[in-house]
C-alpha cells in the first residue's frame, strides 16, 4: 500500500483502516490455514501505520527549553566519535565488529578547537537558542562530519548558569577515486580533515595514452580560518595541451543569516586552449589571462525588534570590481569582435533575503539530517564595465523564492539583466527556473521521492563570438551531450523518480532512479519549433553510512540522437544528479546574470 505525507484522509478514516486491519490480523491468529491464508495476502508490514495512512511530518523538537533561554554558558564539553559503530545520540552504542574497530584505529578523529572554530557561542555567553541551532547546522554542513547534537545540560542547584554538551559523529575523509578509459585514465586522492583540523588536500593525476600526455591537479583548501569563517583556496593545475591554472581565493560569504560582514579576493593565471570553428575545421588557440577580483557586503537587520522574522531577514549591500588582462589573444580573424579583450568590471547590489532551513531525510542522503533552505531574496544589480576602449552600464534584476508545502518542497528564480551602450541593450540574458521534489512516498519498506526540474534561458543582441553563445552542455543542461551545437536562447526538463531501498551491505545503501532529460536550442526561430533532444537514463546512487562524500552512483544513459557524434548511442556514467542541487536563498558577491 502506499502512503504519501498529507493530508489527503479524516482522522476517522485513518482510524478505521487501522482497525479493519487489525481485526483482520487477529481473526489470521486462530488457526494454521487461515494464518497461511493471510500471509498469501498481507504483509506484517501492512499493519504499520505509516503504511496505512498519510503520515505528517515530525514537530520540531524544542532543545532548549523555556526557562534555559538567556542562562550563562558555564562550561562546554566537546565530544568527538570516530565514523564506525558510534552514535550521537545513544552513548551506550560502541563499534563491535573488528572491521569497525580496525577503522577507526586509522582514523584521526576531528579536534576538539575544529570545532570550537565552528561554533557561534562561547564560554560566559547567554544561551540563545537560535544560535546553538545555527551552530549545528553549520557544524553538521562540515564535509567531514556525518552527524552532530548540541544538548544544553542543567546544572542542579544553579539557576543562572547551565552547560553545554556536544556530540559529533566523524565521517571517514581520506577518499581515493579513478577511472580508466580506453583513452584515458584518472586516480585521485582526496584528504577532507588533514590531522583532524579541518583542512583539505587533494591531488589528481590523468594520463591520455595516444599522446602519452599527464595532467596533474592539486588542491589545498581551509574552510574557516581562526573562527572568522574565512575560507582560503589554493588551485594548481598542468592539463593536457600544456593548459595550466593557477588561483588563490580568500572569501567570507554571509555564512549565516548572523553574518554582517563577508567579502573576499581572488587571483587566477589561466592559459587554455580555444577551439575556433572556422569553416569544417577547428582552429586551435592559446589564449592566457591573469583575473584578479575583489568584494565586499554588509548585511543590516531591517525588521522591528519586535518582528520574530528580524533574525532570519537581513538587507545586503555589496560591491565587487574585478580585471581580466590578456597575455595571449587569438588571432584578429578569428576573434573580429574582440571577445578576448581586457575589461574591468565595478559590480553594485542592493538586496533582501530570507533564509531558513528545516530538517529532512532521504533527500540528497540516505537516512542522513539534512538541512533544506527556503526563504525569499530580491537583488538590485548595476554595474559598469570598460572593454574594448568603451564604457557601457549593466543592470539587472534577480528573484527567488522557495517554501515547503503538504504537496513537497517548491523553489523558483528570475533573473535578468542586458548592457547599456548608446542607448541600446547588449548581451541581454534572461532566466527561469523551477525546483521540485515530492514528500516521501512510501511503498512497503521501499521510499521514493519525484524530482522535477525545467529551466529557460534567453538572450538577445549577445555577442558575435561562439563563446557568447549556449550549448546543451551548459549547467542546465544535458549531461553527457557535446558542446558543437549552439544558440542564444534553450529550455530543459528533468525527471527523476528517486528510490531507496531499505537494509545496507557493509554500511552501503543502494538508491535506484530512472531520468529522463528534454532539451532544445534555438537562434532567431521560435525555440519550441526546434528539435527536441532527450536523454534516459537508469542508475544508483551509492551511499556509505561512514564516508564523506554525499553519494557517487553508476549510471546507463540511451541518447535517442547526439548532434555530430549519430543516433542511438549509449554512454557508461554520463549522468550526475548535480544538477539537481537547490537553490540558495542568502545573497552573496555580486555578479552579472550568469549566461548558461
Amino acid at each position: 500500500m502506499i502512503s504519501w505525507k498529507g493530508k489527503a484522509q479524516t482522522v476517522d478514516k485513518k482510524a478505521d483502516s487501522i482497525s479493519i486491519y487489525k481485526d483482520i490480523n487477529d481473526l489470521s491468529k486462530r488457526g494454521k490455514f487461515s494464518r497461511f491464508v493471510y500471509k498469501l495476502i498481507f504483509r506484517e508490514s501492512a499493519l504499520k501505520v505509516e503504511n496505512l495512512i498519510p503520515s505528517n511530518p515530525k514537530k520540531e523538537v524544542k532543545v532548549v527549553k523555556k526557562y534555559q533561554e538567556g542562562k550563562i554558558i558555564r562550561n562546554i564539553t566537546i565530544e568527538t566519535l570516530d565514523p564506525f559503530g558510534f552514535s550521537v545520540t545513544n552513548e551506550k552504542k560502541v563499534p563491535k565488529r573488528k572491521l569497525e574497530k580496525y577503522g577507526n584505529s586509522v582514523h584521526i578523529k576531528t579536534k576538539e578547537v575544529t570545532i570550537r572554530n565552528i561554533m557561534l557561542f562561547k564560554k560566559n555567553d547567554k544561551l540563545d537558542t537560535k544560535l546553538l541551532l545555527e551552530s549545528e547546522r553549520l557544524i553538521r554542513s562540515q564535509r567531514y562530519i556525518r552527524e552532530v547534537t548540541i544538548v544544553p545540560v542543567d546544572i542542579p542547584k544553579n539557576k543562572d548558569s547551565i552547560d553545554i554538551k556536544i556530540r559529533v559523529l566523524d565521517s571517514w575523509t581520506l577518499i581515493p577515486t579513478g577511472s580508466l578509459s580506453s583513452s584515458e585514465s584518472s586516480a585521485k586522492l582526496t584528504e577532507r580533515n588533514i590531522l583532524g583540523f579541518g583542512h583539505l588536500i587533494s591531488g589528481n593525476i590523468k594520463n591520455r595514452f595516444d599522446t602519452k600526455e599527464r595532467a596533474v591537479y592539486a588542491q589545498y583548501s581551509i574552510n574557516n580560518i581562526k573562527n572568522t569563517y574565512f575560507r582560503f583556496d589554493l588551485d594548481y593545475a598542468n592539463e593536457f595541451n600544456n593548459d595550466s591554472k593557477r588561483s588563490v581565493n580568500i572569501n567570507r560569504p554571509f555564512y549565516s543569516v548572523i553574518a554582517k560582514n563577508a567579502g573576499g579576493f581572488y587571483f587566477e593565471n589561466r592559459m587554455r586552449t580555444e577551439q575556433f570553428p572556422v569553416l569544417d575545421t577547428i582552429s586551435l588557440q592559446k589564449v592566457s589571462y591573469d583575473f584578479q577580483e575583489y568584494w565586499y557586503g554588509r548585511a543590516f537587520k531591517i525588521n522591528s525588534k519586535s518582528n520574530p522574522e528580524r533574525y532570519f531577514t537581513n538587507m545586503i549591500l555589496a560591491l565587487t570590481y574585478n580585471q581580466k588582462v590578456f597575455g595571449r589573444m587569438p588571432e584578429a580573424t578569428l576573434d573580429p569582435s574582440n571577445y578576448f579583450s581586457n575589461e574591468k568590471n565595478w559590480i553594485g547590489m542592493i538586496g533582501v533575503s530570507r533564509q531558513k532551513f528545516y530538517q529532512d531525510t532521504f533527500v540528497f542522503n540516505y537516512k542522513i539530517t539534512e538541512d533544506i533552505p527556503y526563504g525569499e531574496n530580491i537583488a538590485l544589480i548595476i554595474g559598469h564595465q570598460e572593454k574594448n576602449s568603451n564604457s557601457r552600464m549593466y543592470t539587472g534584476l534577480s528573484v527567488s523564492y522557495g517554501k515547503k508545502c503538504s504537496f513537497g518542497y517548491a523553489s523558483g528564480f528570475a533573473e535578468w539583466g542586458s548592457f547599456y551602450d548608446a542607448g541600446f541593450t547588449e548581451q541581454t540574458t534572461f532566466k527561469l527556473g523551477f525546483n521540485y521534489f515530492s514528500p516521501l512516498i512510501n511503498l512497503g519498506n521501499w521510499r521514493f521521492r519525484q524530482f522535477v526540474k525545467p529551466t529557460y534561458v534567453w538572450g538577445n543582441n549577445r555577442d558575435e563570438s561562439f563563446k557568447d553563445r549556449l550549448t546543451l552542455l551548459d549547467e542546465d543542461g544535458l549531461p553527457g551531450f557535446n558542446n558543437r551545437l549552439i544558440g542564444t536562447q534553450k529550455w530543459s526538463m528533468s525527471f527523476q523518480t528517486q528510490s531507496y531501498i531499505p537494509g545496507s551491505w557493509y554500511g552501503f545503501r543502494f538508491s535506484p532512479y530512472f531520468n529522463m532529460t528534454f532539451g532544445s536550442l534555438a537562434n532567431e526561430k521560435a525555440l519550441f519549433n526546434s528539435k527536441v533532444y532527450s536523454k534516459f537514463s537508469i542508475g544508483a546512487q551509492i551511499n556509505n553510512d561512514f564516508l564523506v562524500f554525499n553519494s557517487f552512483q553508476i549510471s546507463f544513459s540511451y541518447y535517442p540522437t547526439i548532434p555530430f557524434e549519430g543516433d542511438g548511442i549509449n554512454k557508461f556514467n554520463s549522468f550526475e544528479n548535480t544538477n539537481l542541487t537547490l537553490y540558495d536563498f542568502q545573497l552573496s558577491k555580486p555578479g552579472y546574470i550568469r549566461y548558461d
